[in-house]
């Protein structure tokens, strides 16, 4: 709990900031802000450092080593960050392309039955599109998230491709297990912010007020809701591909990179052989 309580406490700082400086434009300046892409880069810093929190330990869980080396001891390279933006597209049109498909379709559909397509409907449209492909998709993103795993021990040698043979026949249990950690906290989340919402509105509560009590709740049911689900995530990474020495290279006792590592527990295995016989 402790250590928790060191990784979430500044995220969820910065989250409430953030929320708050997004209402205080709304409300002062007329300004529209939007604070979803800040709060993801929070909460996937979260994820990183919480990955490694379970599965190496305190002392190689910091955000100093996130912003120093990014994990993975190596100097900042723009071909890796290109690969890594180009990855993070090409996984965003697979989804954008069905996306914009049914969002279309159910425009179409509603204007046939004369219905006015306002600018709030076509965004109440986009939501709902998002959300069932989303989860059509999600058993293959659920295989593929466990690359964030890899991505937060350094590993940089591990690719989509070995992600899905190492997933390879646990589609519906990853798919059960991201489920059971992610749907019950989020559907009490929800219920409990609108909940709040609602009642600040009838005692016309500030605004300022209202957005630290309930962003400052949200936020933290979200990152207890992430650290929960990266839990269940790094005990299936830990269990269908492992964890290995080398999984903090900036690291003084650092093992073997993962191309001798697989050498050296392939020798390892055959000397076990000749001591059994």
């Amino acid at each position: 709990m402790d250590d928790f309580f060191r990784l979430a406490s500044g995220p969820l700082f910065l989250w409430v900031v953030i929320k708050l400086t997004e209402q205080i434009l709304l409300h002062e300046k007329d300004i529209t802000f939007n604070s979803i892409y800040l709060l993801n880069l929070v909460t996937a810093s979260f994820a990183i450092a919480w990955y490694r929190q379970y599965l190496l330990g305190a002392q190689h869980a910091t955000y100093g080593q996130l912003l120093k080396s990014g994990f993975n001891g190596r100097a900042f390279s723009i071909r890796r960050f290109g690969r890594t933006l180009m990855r993070i597209l090409m996984i965003s049109l697979a989804l954008l392309v069905p996306t914009l498909v049914l969002s279309i379709s159910l425009m179409v559909y509603y204007q046939g039955q004369g219905v006015f397509v306002s600018e709030e409907l076509i965004q109440q449209l986009a939501v709902k599109s998002t959300m069932v492909v989303m989860i059509i998709f999600s058993p293959i993103l659920v295989r593929l998230s466990l690359f964030t795993a890899g991505l937060a021990l350094g590993r940089t040698s591990l690719n989509f491709s070995d992600i899905w043979k190492s997933t390879r026949g646990y589609t519906i249990t990853l798919w059960w297990v991201a489920l059971r950690a992610f749907l019950p906290l989020a559907l009490y989340t929800y219920v409990l912010t609108l909940l709040l919402h609602k009642t600040s509105d009838k005692l016309d509560i500030h605004y300022i007020a209202t957005t630290l009590l309930i962003e400052g709740l949200a936020g933290a049911l979200t990152f207890v809701m992430l650290a929960i689900v990266v839990a269940a995530n790094a005990e299936a990474f830990r269990i269908l591909i492992g964890v290995r020495d080398g999984d903090a290279p900036h690291r003084k006792d650092a093992g073997p990179r993962r191309d001798n590592a697989v050498k050296i527990s392939a020798d390892e295995k055959h000397l076990t052989g000749q001591q059994a016989e």
